[in-house]
């Protein structure tokens, strides 16, 4: 700027620098104003120089310059204003570098700050969730723990089915017996649309999945080494300390299932047995009233109940079961004797009642189909006949 107002000047002669008051010292103060102390005195230091060579191009006394009282107080009027106006521009700036740093540190304040609240605001919303979800899971075993409260252990391996496929989308699910001596399973019941559970399951000739989860006796999920047609888990029911009937799901959705889904799943196989134990309790302070005295046999109306309850299953489950019926002999053979001989040729699944008005014995085969019955009842009769009963 100082290059071309020089350049006019000494185009159009103007001489402007040598008078007094001119515009550039005008423009010196204003750059000093606009860019500090430093500028504004090498704007000041520019035009000195300018007019100690435009003094000596004219011709004029350089020294009177500096001698002149009046000249000099000119310059030092001017350099007093130059310094005073770049001095109250760079503290200006000064302070507007400090509040614009301070603006500055105010807006990452604002941003940490915005971004704590909306942490804290997602932390809220996550512990809001996680709390309905424990009450959520609390409802759950309330219902779970109401439903199982059943009197007999039919209705609540029933009721177990029922709650697997509607609380935990299970499908294909049975429940089997496990013999004293471990070597076999016999199905008590199942529910499948598809006959994928054989009736008797020998443990020796079972996969590996089915040895492991015998050795351990817990939840046992399918691994990747398994065969594929082997179940996705298998629980025990556990009853007495001993493993007494063990939960077989062929297909549950493990992808759907939250963490507390599965925990209230293992809590609801820990809690059939209790309430298996606790029905058979029940059932064994009644069994007096419901069996002949001094045996397993159930009276007529009882083994009639018990009957009614296989048909409840076979209705609802599809499991088969069949009733055999023996008229016994006109020798007189007392209940224990005949008990003796029947049950070492039955399952331990099965029922005996006995009908002491028509003298007839009364066989409950659960886990039977029809096909089979000719057969059984030919093999028991022969047996009854062989021992004089």
């Amino acid at each position: 700027m100082f290059a071309l107002l020089i350049g006019i000047d000494l185009f159009f002669s103007l001489g402007t620098i040598q008078n007094e008051l001119n515009l550039f010292y005008v423009a010196a103060i204003l750059f000093a104003l606009r860019y500090g102390t430093i500028f504004g005195l090498i704007s000041f230091g520019i035009l000195l120089l300018y007019k100690v060579l435009y003094t000596g191009l004219m011709g004029g006394d350089i020294f009177l310059l500096f001698y002149d009282t009046n000249s000099l107080l000119t310059l030092f009027y001017y350099f007093a204003i130059t310094v005073i106006v770049g001095l109250f521009s760079t503290s200006f700036r000064e302070r507007y570098e400090i509040s614009q740093f301070r603006n500055e540190e105010l807006k990452d304040e604002n941003t940490y700050l915005k971004e704590t609240v909306d942490l804290l605001n997602t932390s809220q919303t996550t512990l809001r969730q996680k709390l309905l979800q424990s009450e959520y899971s609390l409802n759950q075993l309330y219902e779970l723990a109401v439903s199982l409260d059943l009197p007999h252990p039919e209705l609540i391996r029933s009721e177990t089915i029922r709650l697997l496929k509607k609380t935990f989308l299970a499908s294909d699910v049975a429940i089997y017996h496990v013999d004293r001596s471990q070597k076999s399973m016999r199905l008590l019941i199942r529910q499948t649309d598809k006959k994928e559970f054989p009736q008797t399951i020998f443990l020796d000739e079972a996969s590996s999945m089915f040895k492991r989860f015998f050795q351990v006796q817990e939840t046992t999920l399918r691994q990747l080494d398994d065969e594929d047609t082997d179940p996705m888990l298998l629980a025990p029911i556990i009853v007495d300390g001993t493993t007494r009937e063990v939960v077989v799901i062929k297909r549950l959705p493990l992808r759907k299932l939250t963490t507390d889904d599965l925990h209230v799943l293992n809590i609801l196989f820990s809690w059939i047995g209790t309430r298996i134990q606790n029905a058979e309790n029940l059932i064994r302070k009644e069994q007096h009233e419901k069996m002949h005295k001094g045996t397993s046999f159930y009276k007529k109306t009882a083994f009639i109940e018990l009957v009614a309850i296989q048909e409840q299953k076979k209705i609802h489950h599809g499991q088969p079961y069949i009733v055999l019926e023996y008229p016994l002999g006109y020798e007189p053979v007392s209940l224990e004797s005949i008990e003796a001989i029947v049950h070492s040729y039955l399952r331990e699944i099965d029922v005996v009642g006995y009908d002491p008005d028509e003298n007839k014995l009364l066989l409950l085969l659960p886990g039977t189909s029809e096909e089979h019955r000719q057969r059984i009842y030919d093999r028991i009769e022969g047996i009854l006949i062989q021992k004089g009963v």
